[in-house]
């Protein structure tokens, strides 16, 4: 009954709420769900999902989860699922598995594919016979 109280909750699905008279430039790291009604320059991280309302706008990088855009994103986006409603505007490169554009949404720019991304081999692949052929001729023209 008299027992200590704790002053402190963990709220596992908080959210981050930013507000349309709120404007923040740099770099933003969220470890919750966030929604943006105001507007964002800037690097964004999110382990949950990013709203962006009707008035909310990020200009930059973004990565997330999910991503719902219904006001206005322009740059780099990186998310598992993007979802751009009737008055959403994505202007940028997308990296994304799985894209929704409703009857009205806009998406201007270049969706990349996982693939393009991996342009470095793993350390630990082993190259390829044309790859050594070429270091081969490549050490041979040097030392010529």
């Amino acid at each position: 009954m008299f027992g200590k109280k704790s002053t402190t909750t963990k709220n596992p699905a908080g959210l981050t709420y930013i507000s349309t008279d709120c404007r923040l430039s740099g770099e933003l790291v969220l470890e919750s769900d966030c929604m943006v009604d105001g507007s964002i320059e800037g690097t964004v991280t999110a382990k949950g999902s990013v709203i962006i309302e009707q008035q909310g706008r990020i200009e930059g990088e973004l990565e997330a989860e999910e991503v719902r855009v219904s006001g206005h994103f322009k740059g780099k986006l990186k998310c598992k699922r993007l979802s751009i409603t009737a008055n959403g505007m994505v202007d940028g490169e997308v990296l994304s598995e799985k894209i929704e554009i409703f009857e009205g949404g806009q998406f201007v720019g270049t969706r990349l594919k996982e693939e393009m991304l991996r342009l470095e081999s793993p350390k630990d692949e082993k190259p390829s016979k044309a790859r050594k052929a070429e270091k081969i001729n490549t050490q041979a023209a040097a030392t010529a």
